[in-house]
């Protein structure tokens, strides 16, 4: 009987123990941190990134918080080293609408690691980090190409159609269906009794290879390092492709030995008379 007396006391007790515990814990809500993100857009680096040596880039950024942000730090870690800081500023205000930070990649090849950092006062911090792989060596600068002869943009015709249908990176000239394909680095790929319209495809009738660029943009590639760099980033070649207004390629051409970026400018598509064309400019190793 006094064991089970014993035993209904403990329970008791430790009931008593659960509940105090429970009561005397309070749920506390996490300070909430401030919000970071990188702006994107041609003019600014939004991504990781490869660029030559000696480069300016441009990182813009926005930010919000519930309370005032007090400070946007930067720091930049050189192939894996120690940070520093290369940007310190205060603030007093919820809302960053934008801060660019203008840089210059170093001399050498290597990993380039820029962090930025926007706490408050009670020291809640963001932070997020852009690699930028430097290349090394530039090499020679690319040449653009924006207008042909006649001052008027370049275009690719619809190949059914009575005007040119192909383009030549190499020669720099408009090619007809009757001349040589030794020279089309670029051709329209209508094909006869495609009955789905005007398909709006490229392809190459001299082994020109594409390849569609991804985390770059034409401004950032300007040089054969960046050229380069941006068509080993591929990894998969195509002969054949599906053309829309505002890709960006890089072309082995077949003709040459050399190395072209193909921006598409736009896209129109016309009703009846085979008259479609995709427009672009491009720049090219000499």
């Amino acid at each position: 009987m006094k064991n089970i007396k014993l035993f209904s006391m403990f329970a008791l007790l430790s009931v008593g123990a659960l509940f105090l515990t429970n009561c005397s814990g309070t749920d506390e809500t996490p300070e909430p941190s401030p919000i970071l993100n990188f702006l994107g857009g041609s003019e600014f680096v939004d991504d990781d990134i490869s660029l030559a040596a000696n480069t300016s880039f441009s990182i813009a950024i926005t930010a919000s918080h519930d309370k005032n942000i007090k400070s946007l730090k930067i720091t930049a870690a050189i192939n894996g080293g120690v940070e520093g800081e290369v940007f310190d500023s205060s603030f007093s205000d919820k809302t960053i609408t934008q801060y660019v930070y203008n840089g210059v990649t170093g001399t050498n090849a290597g990993s380039e690691v820029y962090t930025v950092i926007i706490a408050d006062k009670d020291g809640n911090s963001t932070s997020k980090s852009i690699t930028i792989t430097n290349l090394g060596d530039p090499g020679n600068s690319l040449v653009e190409f924006l207008l042909n002869n006649d001052d008027e943009t370049f275009k690719v015709w619809n190949f059914r159609g009575a005007k040119k249908g192909a383009y030549g990176i190499t020669t720099g000239i408009n090619i007809s269906s009757g001349e040589p394909d030794a020279d089309k680095d670029i051709q329209d790929s209508t094909k006869i009794g495609e009955t789905s319209g005007w398909p709006a495809r490229w392809t190459s009738r001299n082994g020109t290879e594409f390849r569609k660029v991804t985390g770059s943009s034409w401004s950032n590639i300007t040089n054969d390092s960046e050229l380069l760099a941006a068509w080993e980033a591929v990894g998969t070649s195509e002969t054949t492709v599906d053309i829309v207004d505002g890709d960006l390629y890089v072309l082995n051409l077949g003709n040459g030995g050399a190395y072209a970026l193909v921006e598409i400018t736009d896209v129109v598509t016309t009703s009846g008379d085979n008259n479609d064309y995709v427009q672009f400019r491009y720049k090219k190793q000499l």
